[in-house]
């Protein structure tokens, strides 16, 4: 009898636990660092405590979107940025050109000296920036421009082309075309470069990302972080 009773203890106990497990409770330790990444979108009501107030030694990682982009380049986003989802001084975000161009717009042309900077929002989709709030400045990545020796012609080149209207069909949503400018300097910069696919915009940010973390990648300077306005 005593045997029967000890089995039917141990069975109840297994039920116990496996209700646990269905309802996500298990043997979760709260001490625990979540394994979630949340990428919260950068807009005006976020900007002072994802740029402004970063505490020093953080950073924020953007990647710019459009609406039409917006579901792939997330999803393609998160997949690469997941293995740094436990690095506390970290934050990603996004931002939606509709919305904040004008501000990305203002920060490339801190950056030029404040020279006048006029975008085409389309263009600039896939771009990742790399902001340092603390220490006022930012990294940035875009596959049409690698980085190079000469970081501050790589930023008059990628203003150039980020401005261009060019021949882009925004009904397709196919691809994104990216032109050097026709005063560049040498014949490999004067060649037409072949058409970016929307899905191929971000094949090169997890190589970059290695060597931002390594320190290699150049750090354009700014005065300050320009206001972000609410369209």
């Amino acid at each position: 009898m005593a045997y029967l009773i000890r089995v039917e203890e141990e069975s109840v106990q297994r039920q116990k636990e496996e209700r646990k497990k269905q309802n996500g409770v298990g043997k979760k330790n709260n001490n625990e660092p979540s394994s979630e990444l949340r990428l919260h979108e950068l807009r005006a009501e976020k900007y002072n405590g994802l740029v402004r107030l970063l505490k020093p030694g953080c950073r924020t990682i953007v990647l710019l979107v459009d609406m039409q982009s917006r579901v792939q380049l997330l999803s393609k986003f998160h997949k690469i940025v997941w293995p740094y989802r436990k690095n506390k001084t970290l934050v990603f975000a996004y931002l939606c050109v509709e919305r904040g161009a004008g501000w990305f717009a203002r920060v490339l042309q801190l950056s030029l000296g404040g020279a006048e900077l006029r975008l085409n929002a389309r263009n600039c989709v896939g771009t990742v920036l790399a902001l340092n709030p603390h220490r006022k400045y930012f990294c940035i990545y875009h596959a049409k421009h690698p980085e190079c020796t000469k970081p501050h012609k790589r930023m008059s080149r990628m203003t150039r082309s980020l401005g261009e209207t060019g021949t882009f069909d925004p009904e397709a949503g196919a691809f994104i075309g990216f032109h050097t400018s026709p005063d560049s300097s040498s014949a490999d910069e004067a060649t037409d470069p072949p058409v970016l696919m929307q899905e191929n915009l971000l094949d090169g940010l997890e190589n970059w990302l290695d060597r931002l973390f390594e320190g290699s990648t150049h750090r354009y300077y700014i005065n300050y972080w320009p206001d972000m306005t609410t369209k």
